[in-house]
C-alpha cells in the first residue's frame, strides 16, 4: 500500500483544477489518494466514488474539465494522466522488492558480524 503522492504546491490553482468547486477538488483529491492507495494505477470503480465523497453531479464537473473519464468497461472512472504524475501499481511492486532485498541484506549483514569471533580467549 502507497503511503504518499506527488502533489504539485499549485494543485488547487491548476487551470482544470480551479474551474471545480471547493468540494470537488476535495473529491478529485480524495480520488488520487484512493487511486494511490489501493494501487489502482488512476481507475477507480463506480462503488468508491462514495469513499471519496464524489457525488454524481461533481464527477460530471470533472469530466467536463477534462480531469477524468469513464473507464473502457464503464464501470468506473479514470483519472486523466494519473501515471504521468504517480507511481504505478508496478513501479510500487518493484520498489517494495527492493526494499525487502536490501533489508535482507542488511539483517544478514549485522548478524553475521554479531556472530563472528571476538578474538578473545
Amino acid at each position: 500500500m502507497a503511503d504518499w503522492i506527488r502533489l504539485d504546491v499549485s494543485f488547487f490553482r491548476h487551470p482544470q483544477v480551479s474551474r471545480l468547486k471547493p468540494a470537488e477538488q476535495l473529491g478529485y483529491l480524495s480520488m488520487i489518494l484512493y487511486a494511490q492507495e489501493h494501487e489502482t494505477d488512476g481507475d477507480i470503480h463506480d462503488t468508491a466514488m462514495k469513499v471519496c465523497g464524489v457525488t454524481r453531479d461533481s464527477i460530471i464537473s470533472m469530466e467536463r474539465a477534462a480531469l477524468v473519464h469513464r473507464t473502457g468497461n464503464n464501470d468506473g472512472w479514470r483519472i486523466v494522466g494519473y501515471l504521468n504524475h504517480q507511481r504505478s501499481r508496478a513501479q510500487m511492486a518493484a520498489s517494495r522488492l527492493a526494499s525487502s532485498a536490501g533489508g535482507k541484506k542488511a539483517a544478514a549483514a549485522r548478524w553475521a558480524k554479531n556472530d563472528a569471533p571476538t578474538g578473545a580467549a
